[in-house]
């Protein structure tokens, strides 16, 4: 059984070692088959941002595709080569990414937008984001921080999103960016939109998006859950990772929502795939601790650890490796 990984420093604003990585692993081996360095510039200033900062990955036949910061990949799996890039304006810190074999979809997390492309020709299609309502809904306590954010991007007037250039802009410098909207899957005809945060809380929503219509409703409201990260659907389930909580949580066919915490404790829980008879956890080590981070093999109800992998010399230790996505290899 082979998995591919996305994996970037832990510690990326240094100016050395700035590259993210592809991995593909074999897991029953626990040995990294090989690797694939794709090098970014680091920089940041009160009016730019750029970081080695990797995010999702999804495999469509023979091609791999992996978001980066603000390009999205393509990778020849035989040969494990870039063979070509895709950028647009509106890709501004791309976190998840998901695929039908004939759309990409991509999370531009500073922009508060799914971007969806069109998988043979690269050419964007549609933008869903932050004007859609169910977005803007803004709760009057958090008005000021909001219009603070505006006036660094360059005025209380929101500018239009679909005529400017915002590939350089950091999430703290947008006027977007309210939800953290870091993660799309691709499931039965839908999308699930996945939020970390709302409006600066640390409260997560899960987003039901029609992507013939863009109509937009919740699947699980805000404070459902907690730091979400990643989407899988399993038996009618629909689990996440729970970054603030060490953990995953799951959404029940009955609307229920259960929490799992996990182990090992203080870690940022990112990361997740289904096996078809077990579920990977991506465990990244706590910013700036010397902890190793870890890939863990566990049973579909988190109960029961089966195997783990550590992650290492990818980057410097003092660096660390940080886990973004985990995909299983099709064959």
């Amino acid at each position: 059984m082979k998995i591919l990984a996305t994996l970037k420093p832990e510690r990326y604003e240094v100016g050395y070692h700035a590259y993210g990585v592809l991995a593909e692993i074999d897991w029953f081996q626990r040995r990294v088959i090989r690797t694939l360095k794709i090098p970014c510039a680091s920089f940041r200033d009160d009016q730019a941002f750029m970081g080695p900062l990797i995010g999702g990955v999804c495999q469509v036949g023979n091609r791999i595709y992996v978001a980066f910061w603000n390009f999205i990949i393509e990778v020849d799996y035989d040969r494990f080569e870039i063979i070509n890039t895709i950028s647009t304006p509106q890709m501004a810190d791309l976190h998840g990414m998901t695929t039908d074999g004939k759309h990409l979809w991509v999370a531009s997390t500073a922009v508060e937008s799914v971007l969806c492309l069109d998988i043979q020709s690269g050419k964007p299609l549609w933008r869903w984001g932050p004007d859609d309502p169910l977005l803007s809904q803004d709760p009057p306590p958090l008005m000021d921080r909001l219009r603070d954010r505006m006036k660094r991007g360059g005025g209380l007037k929101v500018p239009d999103l679909d005529k400017g250039e915002y590939r350089y802009v950091h999430k703290s410098r947008s006027p977007f960016y309210r939800h953290h909207l870091n993660e799309v899957t691709w499931h039965k005809g839908s999308l699930y939109v996945g939020t970390k945060g709302w409006f600066g809380e640390p409260y997560s929503a899960i987003i039901h998006l029609n992507p013939k219509t863009r109509a937009a409703s919740f699947m699980v409201e805000p404070g459902g859950f907690m730091g979400a990260h990643d989407g899988v659907f399993h038996e009618g389930r629909f689990v996440v990772t729970e970054s603030s909580k060490n953990g995953v949580a799951w959404r029940n066919p009955n609307a229920e929502i259960i929490r799992q915490e996990l182990h090992p404790a203080r870690f940022f829980v990112r990361g997740l795939c289904f096996t078809g008879n077990s579920f990977l956890v991506g465990f990244t080590r706590v910013r700036k601790s010397k902890g190793p981070s870890w890939i863990i093999e566990c049973d579909p109800r988190f109960n029961r650890e089966f195997r783990r992998m550590e992650l290492k010399g990818f980057y410097p230790p003092h660096q660390g490796t940080a886990i973004h996505a985990l995909e299983m290899v099709r064959s």
